[in-house]
């Protein structure tokens, strides 16, 4: 890592009575200006029969307002020469702009008048609904997300974490604008968001124009805390049957929360396993084998305990038990070998210089410093320590973090295959040779973004 890079970026901090909190990086380079209003309001706030409810709300932010009417936002936008969307995870739903400096105003004056006065048409709610059906039908015939949210749905049998983002079709139709607006109600307040402002700005005006705006504004219910996920009791393992023509698998492990120490580790680890043709699994199952298209490794760590996913699409006629017996003993070398020195040092500077291009743009500054403040325990100020503590990482604590996470006793197993066949995996769904864990006997127990990585979901796209 180079020593000379600030990784902390001079922030002014406003923070009003109410809760509100405001986060300013003047960038003067370009005559541009980027603003994120994220809220702490995601997927995992919905109760049953509402799933769906903060993607669904996140549509209708866009669609009038107090004070802007019905697309008047997209409008004005445009009129602007600027660009702005949305997004809902998890955790969170975020909505954002970019604009030119001396018009970037609007910006805040649109996002103080949906905080608290988003109108919630019914005959656009029906309108809506039918939009995000259709968005929920387009997912359900992509071929992975069926199976990740399998995955998801398997791993978190008590966390919401449980139900997709998206939500649940038989849900979806039944929800009513009443639900909604007791929904935004609860949950769209100054306490339970954060703004990040960065471009060429004033800060002392924007300061008193944040306080103008959001000040008057009263609290809302702070969030609930979740509910825990208890350990898993045993590998857990299932079959879907899909319409498409290939076999694909997808295994989890639980793991644990955004910006704690083994979040770093699993980054490191997720390189060296999964992410790029010089990973243990291609190298394995692309290259040497030739039994699968493509595989990959993904570390996604949320505010409550995540999970690490490894994706694979196997060739045509390919044994599925091949394909899981070949990573589990790729998995089993890492804990027992390790990363080797050579390798850890070009993940090393391939994830430091990811880290520093997210600070290209005014855009992507604005996004990572509201994605750690909302995520981490310390917010935007973990920034200043995540490329040393890559760096601090040792071989050692890599083999006790893989040790401590990659037991299959603990994993999601799935298997998506043809409607037509049961893809080689016979009546039970388990693979021939894979009754028992051939991976547990080597595995040795631990003494012990940064970001969502799974793409958001994003309005009026799948």
């Amino acid at each position: 890592m180079n020593e000379d890079i600030d990784m902390l970026p001079d922030v002014d901090v406003v923070e009003l009575d109410n809760g509100f909190r405001a986060l300013l990086v003047e960038r003067s380079a370009l005559p541009v200006v980027a603003t994120v209003c994220w809220y702490q309001v995601g997927s995992r706030d919905e109760r049953t029969g509402e799933t769906g409810l903060s993607h669904f709300l996140e549509h209708m932010m866009f669609k009038g307002t107090d004070k802007f009417g019905k697309g008047q936002i997209d409008q004005q936008t445009s009129k602007m020469g600027g660009s702005n969307n949305a997004f809902t995870d998890t955790d969170s739903t975020a909505y954002y702009f970019s604009l030119a400096a001396d018009r970037w105003e609007t910006a805040l004056e649109i996002e103080a008048s949906r905080m608290r006065g988003c109108l919630l048409d019914p005959a656009e709610f029906q309108s809506e609904k039918s939009v995000v059906l259709e968005e929920l039908a387009m997912g359900e015939d992509e071929p992975w997300r069926p199976l990740y949210q399998a995955v998801e749905s398997a791993m978190f049998q008590v966390h919401p974490y449980h139900h997709p983002v998206i939500g649940y079709r038989e849900e979806l139709e039944r929800l009513t604008v009443a639900q909604m607006r007791s929904y935004y109600e609860r949950h769209y307040g100054p306490n339970r968001a954060c703004l990040t402002v960065a471009g060429a700005i004033d800060r002392e005006r924007t300061r008193v124009r944040i306080e103008e705006l959001f000040g008057g504004m009263s609290r809302v219910e702070d969030r609930d805390v979740a509910r825990s996920e208890p350990p898993p009791r045993g590998e857990r393992r299932m079959t879907l049957r899909t319409p498409h023509s290939v076999v694909r698998m997808c295994i989890g492990f639980p793991t644990c929360r955004m910006g704690e120490r083994d979040d770093y580790a699993l980054d490191l680890l997720a390189h060296d396993l999964g992410n790029s043709k010089s990973s243990r699994l291609y190298r394995r199952l692309v290259v040497k084998d030739r039994a699968v298209t493509d595989v990959s490794a993904l570390n996604e760590v949320r505010q409550d305990p995540g999970g690490f996913f490894i994706m694979c699409e196997l060739h045509p006629g390919v044994a599925p038990e091949k394909v899981e017996r070949a990573i589990r003993e790729e998995v089993a070398a890492m804990v027992d070998e390790g990363v080797a020195e050579r390798d850890l040092r070009r993940i090393r500077m391939q994830i430091e210089s990811s880290f520093l291009f997210q600070d290209e743009t005014v855009l992507d500054l604005a996004m990572k410093l509201a994605r750690f403040e909302a995520g981490t325990a310390d917010g935007y100020r973990t920034l200043a320590n995540v490329l040393p503590t890559y760096a601090s990482m040792k071989r050692k604590e890599l083999r006790e973090v893989a040790a401590k996470y990659f037991q299959f006793d603990r994993a999601t197993i799935a298997w998506a295959v043809p409607a037509a066949s049961d893809g080689g995996l016979g009546r039970n769904s388990t693979p021939a040779g894979m009754r028992r864990s051939t991976a547990k006997k080597k595995v040795k127990k631990a003494t012990k973004k940064k970001s969502s990585k799974r793409p958001a979901t994003r309005r009026g796209s799948a």
